[in-house]
């Protein structure tokens, strides 16, 4: 099936292939200095698609492959106080994959997303190659839909993705299995995103 919405209210729907494809709409609002500017204003918007596939074995090997990385990297997240485990697998240009989970600390704020970890491992032991796809997978009871990264790890994967100017796609899923969710850029999901140019750099 495919779904397009504007965020929170359906829009509409149709059947497209084995896949399910989401789209969603942000509206923003011109800022306005001067309540006499009002009638000045205009309206736009951001729109996004992702696709929603019912398990991994409907994408090609070599993302199942990565999938499966991820899934179990799961195993070696540390997250005694939020039982929120999760796994990453990234897959460079040259088809290599590095792994890395979540690591939690009583500390709370200086935790390590399985993202960042992933990535930090990359730069680290291969250098800066452009990553292809990022898979994260989440093992959690209650987690009964993929869950997506949380904002920092969305601005550090921009960050990336500003440096090698291609895409950074990312695949989302459930380590006990069930629909993969693929976004085609991690721009999609981190519009007007931070980054060098507001530093003038």
């Amino acid at each position: 099936m495919r779904y397009e919405v504007l965020i929170y209210h359906p829009h509409y729907h149709r059947e497209q292939g084995s896949f399910t494809t989401l789209t969603f709409s942000v509206k923003l609002l011109s800022k306005v200095t001067e309540m006499s500017t009002l009638n000045c204003m205009n309206e736009r918007e951001v729109r996004f698609t992702y696709k929603v596939y019912p398990d991994p074995n409907s994408l090609p090997e070599v993302d199942n492959v990565l999938i499966r990385r991820a899934i179990e990297a799961c195993l070696s997240a540390y997250a005694p106080y939020s039982n929120f485990k999760v796994g990453a697998a990234i897959r460079t240009s040259d088809d290599h994959i590095t792994v890395g989970s979540n690591q939690e600390n009583g500390a709370f704020p200086i935790g390590q997303c399985a993202e960042r970890v992933a990535l930090y491992a990359m730069v680290h032991d291969r250098g800066r190659l452009p990553i292809e796809t990022i898979a994260i997978a989440v093992d959690h009871p209650e987690q009964k839909v993929p869950a997506s990264p949380c904002g920092s790890c969305r601005q550090i994967l921009s960050e990336y993705r500003s440096f090698q100017d291609t895409p950074i796609r990312i695949l989302l899923t459930l380590a006990g299995g069930g629909e993969v969710y693929e976004i085609n850029d991690i721009y999609d999901i981190l519009p007007f995103a931070f980054d060098g140019l507001f530093l003038g750099l």
